[in-house]
């Protein structure tokens, strides 16, 4: 919901105005977005150092700060890719990252208190494979409609509950506020599964004619 409210005020255009002057013609949109799922993978092995070492809340601010980074880069990439020329891998490969950091960070999440948060857990990421699924398939079939009007796409998005912002938000408060990872991580859990629902019942307004 924050990126479908973002994309319509004039923050965005500012923000890719700059992004295009800094990094375009200097680094490539796949190139942002692996620099972005290396910072997402440090983020998740430092959660998970957070246990092995007395200073608990100096490696998650530590991760939280890693996160934030892969996050920007994340929306940097797609900034780049619109003013080069979007490509079929490129959806792709930041789709692999987006879906590799999340999990990885969930999992290290579970990894600081298993026998607490592997349920959790366990339903945050069956939601999600869950949600990507209904994404992908919706996504491909609005792509051949599209297509078949003359309009070409690399990925087509769609609002939901929980998209990139909204992820990073929770996540981002799961890992500092410890104390309270059992309830978000539930939240997240049922939010990820609500947008799924989302997608279905768009699905049927689509495609049930």
């Amino acid at each position: 919901m924050i990126d479908t409210w973002l994309s319509n005020t004039k923050l965005k255009n500012t923000y890719e105005r700059f992004v295009k002057k800094v990094l375009l013609g200097r680094v490539s949109a796949n190139q942002l977005t692996i620099i972005g799922l290396v910072f997402g993978i440090l983020a998740a092995f430092v959660i998970y150092l957070s246990i092995k070492f007395p200073f608990t809340l100096e490696f998650n601010i530590l991760a939280c700060i890693l996160m934030v980074f892969s996050f920007v880069l994340d929306t940097m990439d797609g900034t780049i890719a619109r003013a080069e020329k979007p490509t079929k891998f490129g959806g792709i490969l930041d789709i692999f990252s987006d879906r590799t950091v999340e999990t990885l960070i969930i999992i290290a999440i579970v990894s600081t208190d298993p026998l607490s948060l592997i349920w959790p857990g366990l339903f945050s990421l069956g939601a999600m494979i869950l949600c990507i699924s209904m994404f992908l398939i919706v996504s491909m079939l609005s792509e051949e409609i599209e297509r078949n009007n003359g309009v070409r796409k690399v990925i087509r998005y769609k609002k939901g509950f929980m998209e990139r912002s909204e992820t990073l938000i929770i996540l981002f408060l799961t890992v500092l506020l410890f104390p309270w990872r059992l309830i978000l991580l539930w939240l997240f859990a049922i939010l990820v599964f609500l947008t799924a629902i989302l997608r279905l019942k768009e699905s049927y307004v689509l495609f049930n004619k």
